[in-house]
Parts: structure tokens; sequence; C-alpha cells
């Protein structure tokens, strides 16, 4: 009898290892990777697979392999293929999407007013001026300080480019010139509030009825980056070019904050350096890019006008008071500290 306990206590012992040895990996799950493969990243967006954006999100397969072979599995998905933009910001929570990028004000939407300062308008005035701000003078971390409580971490930024305006019936110089206007914005406060004092009639629209409505009158312009005007063709239906940039609208790349701090600190050092090499040389090109795409309008009968410093002065005399409805939201502190970020 005593040997019968003896051996069935044995068995259960064993029993107990075995079922001990088919338990989870000690690596986080949530990183993406296990001792048995790749950490693989998913790239959700909504540019188009020819953009910049999409071509050197590409490029970072490469890095990586060469910087960390075996390591990575990077899969770029372009044209909306993991979902529309909200799906996408929400896909980084839930683990459907391991990055992602598109304009700030989309992040901003997700992480709470703090964030919002980034979209101010006139903030950085030029590409340079935008440069330095974010990358050298505290931007980007300041940045990832105000997203950090929704759980977002932004590794770095793609260049969509400075916002200007296009119309379909005549140059915005002046206020005066935009009064009655009705101007397609993505839907967010600050928008409203940047365009309403800038004279303009601010229309939330979503995208997708941007080219119809435009075409009918409905709008009479929206603002986006040169890159956008392009690559729709829009200086065909809306001949006229303002170059107000009136703002840096940004692309942070996105990630989820739990996400990224489970990584192995090497495979995340190397993943940030990749990042980063990636989204500098985009930057370079499509900054590159945007003389020609005057180039073309110019060519293909579109009127661009470049506002002379005395009209960019009057419009930002004239966006003086959102910053004042800024300071309300998140408080005198948080916007000094972002204008502390111009060089």
């Amino acid at each position: 009898m005593k040997k019968a306990t003896l051996a069935l206590l044995l068995i259960l012992v064993l029993l107990a290892g075995s079922l001990a040895g088919c338990g989870t990996s000690s690596t986080d799950s949530s990183a993406g990777s296990s001792d048995d493969g790749p950490i693989k990243i998913n790239i959700g967006h909504t540019d188009s697979s020819q953009r910049s954006t999409h071509l050197w999100s590409e490029a970072l397969a490469e890095y990586l392999e060469e910087n960390a072979p075996g390591r990575f599995e990077v899969v770029v998905f372009p044209d909306g293929q993991l979902g529309d933009t909200p799906d996408l910001v929400s896909g980084i929570k839930t683990g459907n999407v391991t990055m992602m990028f598109d304009l700030s004000s989309v992040i901003t939407s997700a992480s709470g007013p703090a964030s919002t300062s980034i979209d101010l308008p006139y903030l950085y005035p030029s590409f340079d001026a935008w440069e330095k701000g974010m990358f050298e003078n505290g931007g980007l971390e300041l940045f990832n300080e105000t997203i950090a409580d929704a759980g977002y971490y932004c590794i770095d930024m793609y260049y969509n480019g400075m916002r200007q305006v296009i119309s379909r019936d005549k140059i915005y110089d002046s206020s005066d010139a935009l009064s009655g206007q009705r101007v397609r914005i993505a839907q967010n406060d600050l928008n409203i509030e940047i365009w309403r004092a800038m004279g303009a009639n601010p229309t939330p629209m979503a995208w997708g009825e941007v080219v119809t409505s435009l075409s009918q009158g409905q709008i009479n312009a929206l603002d986006h980056s040169l890159g956008v005007f392009n690559d729709f063709n829009l200086h065909e239906i809306a001949p006229y070019v303002t170059l107000t940039n009136h703002a840096s609208s940004p692309f942070p790349i996105i990630c989820s904050k739990e996400w990224i701090e489970a990584l192995d600190p090497a495979d995340r050092e190397v993943l940030e350096a990749g990042v980063k090499m990636v989204a500098a040389e985009q930057r370079a090109e499509e900054y590159a890019k945007e003389q020609t795409y005057i180039d073309r309008f110019v060519a293909e009968g579109a009127t661009v006008y470049e506002l002379t410093s005395e009209e960019i002065a009057a419009f930002e005399a004239s966006v003086q008071p959102v910053y004042d409805y800024q300071r309300g939201i998140v408080g005198d502190e948080m916007v000094q500290r972002w204008l502390d970020t111009r060089p």
C-alpha cells in the first residue's frame, strides 16, 4: 500500500514538472516576440505606397536585418489596409498594429488636450524651425511627456509638410481674403479655433468627401501639405495655392508605450536607432520634393503665391487669441514650454 502511494506521488511530481515546462515563455508576449521567432512589427498608415513615408518605412526592415539579423520581421501596410486612421490609433492599444503614423492631430485626439499644443499655429513657421524645435530643443521629448499617460510613445517623426492652403477660387493673402471662405479641416477643436481666428469659415469634413466637395463647390479650400495636394492632383480642381506655412503638421511615428518598454533593451536600442535613421532620411527627401511639387503646379497652370513677411506677421497676429484659448485648456506653463522649444 505504501509502495502504491509512493508511486502515485512520484507520478504526480513528474506530471507537475511536465506541465510547468509547457508554460509561457519568460519573454513578454506583448513585445511581439518569443524565444522561437523574431519580433513582429506591423506598420499601418493611410499614405499611398508611392509616398516617401511608405518607402522609408519599408527601408526600416533592411536596416534592422543588417544590424540585428533575424531579430525583427517588419511588414508595412499602406493605403489604410489595416483600417482608417482611427482604427490604426486604437489598434496600437489592442495590439493589432505595432506602429503607425499619421497627422499629429489624430494622435492628440486620442491622447488628450495636453498634447494638442504641438499643432499651435505658427509655432514653427518653417521646416528648419520645426526640425530644430522638435529634435534639438526638446519638442519630441515634450510631446512624449504629454502622450505617455494615454499609453502612447513617439519614436520619431516623419515630415508630412508644412500646411498650406489650396483653393478653387483665389489666393488668400489676408484674413479679409479668407472671410466667408469654407475651408475644409480635420475635425479638431484647435483647428476650428485657428481658422476662425484667421478669418475663414472652418468646415470639418472626412477626407473621403474632400475631392467631390471641392469639385462641386461645397467647400472653397482646404489646408494640407504640398505632398498631399500633389498626390491627389488637387491643383487640377483648385488651382490657387497659398504658401501660408501656418502649421508644421508632422507625422509622429507611434507605438504602444507598454510594448516598447517590454522589449529587451538591446532590441529596443537597435529598433529606435533604425526608426530615427529612416525618419531623418524621409524628412530630408520630402522637404526636397516640395519644390518639385510647386514646379509641377505652376507648369500645369496653377497659381502659387508665397506670403510676404508682412502678410505672415499679420496672420501670426490674428492667431494670438488661439494661444489664449490653449492656455485656458492646458495652462500657461505647458504653452510656454512649447514656445521655449522655438529656435
